[in-house]
């Protein structure tokens, strides 16, 4: 995997096979760095790397499998629902008190 897509994974607290599901790509495509072409992988990382920086990857990470929202981020990120994660994330950092809403 990429430097920047392990670190994702890493930070969200995914297993391989859900970053391949998530991202649509296969194992050698991971392996072999093959993923530049997915903006969603750079704008995820930008975006969790700050929530991370604010939380903590632990707390992040056990946010991504919560089920105290519906669906859990995990699903959205499983159906590839982008934009929902994001503003999921936003509402739990705000909803959390750690950024002004």
């Amino acid at each position: 995997m990429t430097d920047r897509l392990a670190a994702l994974a890493t930070r969200l607290g995914l297993s391989d096979d859900e970053v391949l599901a998530i991202f649509q790509i296969d194992a050698l495509a991971a392996i072999g760095g093959e993923t530049e072409h997915l903006q969603e992988i750079e704008i995820l990382d930008s975006m969790t790397e700050e929530a991370a920086e604010l939380v903590g990857e632990g707390s992040l990470s056990r946010w991504v499998r919560s089920s105290a929202t519906t669906p859990m981020p995990l699903e959205l990120l499983e159906h590839r629902d982008f934009v929902a994660f994001e503003d999921a994330l936003e509402t739990w950092l705000r909803d959390s008190g750690v950024v002004s809403g």
